[in-house]
């Protein structure tokens, strides 16, 4: 445990040893604030007169400001993740240095959760610009504690998810433009599909004439592939969540999604150590 603090502290000081660091925390809170300016000015221009915005009636707060927004941060957070976690191992590799922390009397498991803790440490400061934009919200607006706790929960939980995605692209990539570059198209891809699964009709897509057998055999499948691509992507489980519905499946994707990619980060540096 000792050695995985130290790793950690040695990961998360580097983040501010040169302005990537401060360039993300700076990102969040410009975009993020100006998010909530303009929602939370949207929404109580609605409030004053709704028939103006096509509402019969002044909308829910929570439905209409709190969750998109929360979802909206956790989504800004997805797409910062590669300068998180690109320089975690890929900088390693790059520099040479990657042999001599494995020859060190270090575990994998310390280097790995070492690091990982570190890019949660970055997600935790930027979690704190999300944090003081509610604060602020709550001065004029009364919501439910439990809707908070579990909105800041989802953006947490999407932004674990994504640096695990990132960490291990970084282990099985050699500069940290490779990693970034990588782990930033999948995890647009990620959000495209998903978006584009939710268009996807829920029918059987066989055509007219088919025998039965065969026309059923096209849908099973289809209906695979369509739950798959609405469901994998990262900020699908998202939306109930920041809204203070919390779902077990919800939890258990973002908690099975990261075990995942540290699982393979491990196989990778396993992998090197059978190499070298």
């Amino acid at each position: 445990m000792n050695n995985t603090w130290a790793v950690c502290k040695r990961e998360f000081k580097a983040y501010f040893l040169t302005p990537i660091g401060y360039v993300i925390v700076g990102m969040v809170t410009i975009i993020a604030g100006m998010s909530f300016s303009i929602s939370f000015i949207t929404h109580a221009a609605i409030t004053q007169d709704p028939t103006a915005y096509a509402y019969t009636a002044v909308p829910d707060f929570e439905e209409t400001f709190l969750s998109p927004y929360l979802v909206f941060c956790g989504t800004l957070i997805m797409f910062l993740t590669p300068l998180i976690t690109m320089r975690l191992l890929a900088e390693e590799r790059n520099r040479g240095t990657i042999e001599f922390l494995l020859t060190q009397p270090l575990r994998d498991r310390e280097i790995i959760f070492g690091k990982y803790l570190a890019a949660l440490g970055m997600l935790g400061t930027m979690l704190l610009v999300v944090v003081v934009n509610l604060c602020i919200m709550g001065y004029f607006v009364s919501v439910e504690p439990p809707v908070l706790i579990f909105g800041l929960l989802t953006v947490f939980l999407m932004g674990a998810a994504c640096i695990s995605l990132g960490l291990f692209v970084s282990s099985i990539t050699k500069t940290q433009i490779m990693s970034g570059t990588v782990t930033f198209g999948v995890t647009l891809i990620l959000f495209i599909v998903g978006n584009l699964g939710e268009d996807m009709p829920t029918e059987n897509p066989s055509p007219e004439g088919l025998p039965d057998a065969l026309s059923g055999t096209v849908g099973f499948f289809y209906a695979i592939v369509r739950g798959l691509i609405v469901e994998l992507p990262i900020d699908a489980h998202a939306r109930e969540m920041a809204l203070g519905i919390v779902q077990p499946v919800d939890i258990a994707y973002y908690v099975l999604f990261s075990a995942f990619f540290i699982f393979l980060t491990f196989r990778a540096l396993e992998s090197r150590n059978w190499r070298g």
